[in-house]
Order: C-alpha cells, then structure tokens, then sequence
C-alpha cells in the first residue's frame, strides 16, 4: 500500500511538524501579545469605567440624602408655619379662609400626579375590560 509506504510517511511527518512549529511560534511570537495586550487594555477600561460609575452613585446618593434632608427640614417649618396660622386664626375666631389654600393644594396634587410621581401611579391599579365583567 503506497500510503503506508515508510518514505512517504517520514517525510510527511517532518513537514507536518515543521509548518506546526513555524506557525507556533509566529503565533506566539506576534499574534499573542497583540491580543493579550487588547484583552489587559479591554480589562482596564471597564475597571475605570466601573469606578466612575460607582463615583458618580455615591455622588448622586449623597445629594439626594442632602436634597432629602432639606425637604424635610422645610416640611416642618411649613407644617410648623400653617399650625400656628391656623391657631391663630382659631383663637381670634375670625373667619377662615380655606378656598384659597384648598386651591393652592389641589394645584401642588395635580402637578405631582401630571409629572409622573412613581409612587402614585404604582398605585393606580388597572384593570382589563374583560375582567371587569367576568363573575
């Protein structure tokens, strides 16, 4: 059989394993640390990437604990403001007035539930049509 011929078989075995060790070490020698070097820039970028983000977060968080705290400040001063109108009007038993603050909440309601205030309309429950009917 001529494929199993010892001259034939010899000489394909030392071209098969010198074109392998040619092309490994092309590869390694080129190819390799072009490509290690892509994935360690890759690794880098999202590690600053990440860091940014998580500086940007905690910025964020902090301004809303700050912004929080402000809001709450000032909830008390007005809550504290309209109590002690409120008394006052009471104890001088003059006519209250309540049309006027009964519109202004109204306003402050109305614009909170048109600029999609997340709690409110997380409750807001909806319904399909065909449940509605169905017993």
């Amino acid at each position: 059989m001529p494929q199993l011929d010892r001259i034939i078989v010899f000489s394909q075995i030392f071209w098969l394993f010198l074109i392998f060790s040619i092309f490994y070490a092309i590869l390694t020698h080129y190819f390799l640390p072009k490509f290690l070097k892509s994935l360690k820039i890759r690794k880098q970028v999202i590690d600053s990437n990440t860091k940014d983000v998580l500086k940007k977060t905690e910025k964020t968080l902090s301004k809303q604990g700050s912004l929080k705290k402000i809001l709450i400040k000032d909830l008390e001063v007005t809550s504290n403001l309209l109590t002690h109108y409120f008394s006052q009007l009471i104890k001088d038993k003059k006519k209250i007035d309540t049309l006027s603050i009964d519109q202004k909440i109204g306003f402050v309601i109305l614009n909170t539930v048109k600029f999609c205030d997340l709690k409110i309309l997380n409750s807001i429950f909806v319904y399909p049509k065909l449940l509605r009917f169905r017993n």
